[in-house]
């Protein structure tokens, strides 16, 4: 694995999907944390019938919609344990966390995904093998998406109106 930075960031994502929750795929997460992250599911037409249309689900991008979350389903007891997962697995296997991303960057394939779930189940990673350790990792998504919303969208846009200028203008 390597970390390529002559990639330029992804500056937008276009899409003509849908984003959908898909709660039974969260099988620790409490009440509405169960709907927070939205996958996208695409249509495409089947290979040699086009006359049939599939279903596809791009893995570079999903949608964390916080209007989805009842603030009384986040619990500061689960939090510390996910801090606490998370800073275990920083301290302690970085470089296994960096193959986790990179298998869902641009040039991840099928098999490195494969490979990074069972690192983030043995870390403790995972949403349910976090729950079963007391955490759940879906409601700190919560708290930092929600953070990072809110320092993006501080300057977006800005007070005094006009446009936004990109940090590397």
């Amino acid at each position: 694995m390597s970390v390529d930075h002559s990639v330029p960031p992804r500056t937008h994502v276009v899409t003509s999907g849908t984003f959908a929750a898909v709660p039974q795929g969260f099988e620790g997460g409490v009440g509405s944390l169960r709907y927070v992250i939205k996958p996208e599911f695409q249509t495409v037409p089947a290979v040699g019938d086009a006359s049939r249309v599939l279903f596809a689900v791009p893995r570079g991008h999903a949608l964390l919609d916080l209007a989805a979350v009842n603030l009384a389903d986040l619990d500061q007891a689960t939090l510390q344990r996910d801090l606490e997962l998370v800073s275990a697995a920083v301290l302690d296997h970085f470089p296994e966390l960096l193959k986790i991303v990179a298998a869902f960057g641009p040039h991840g394939t099928d098999r490195q995904q494969a490979e990074a779930l069972e690192i983030a189940e043995r870390l403790k990673l995972t949403e349910s093998a976090a729950a079963k350790a007391g955490g759940g990792l879906l409601g700190m998504v919560v708290i930092v998406g929600a953070c990072l919303f809110a320092s993006c969208f501080a300057t977006c846009p800005p007070k005094d109106g006009g446009e936004t200028v990109p940090p590397d203008k």
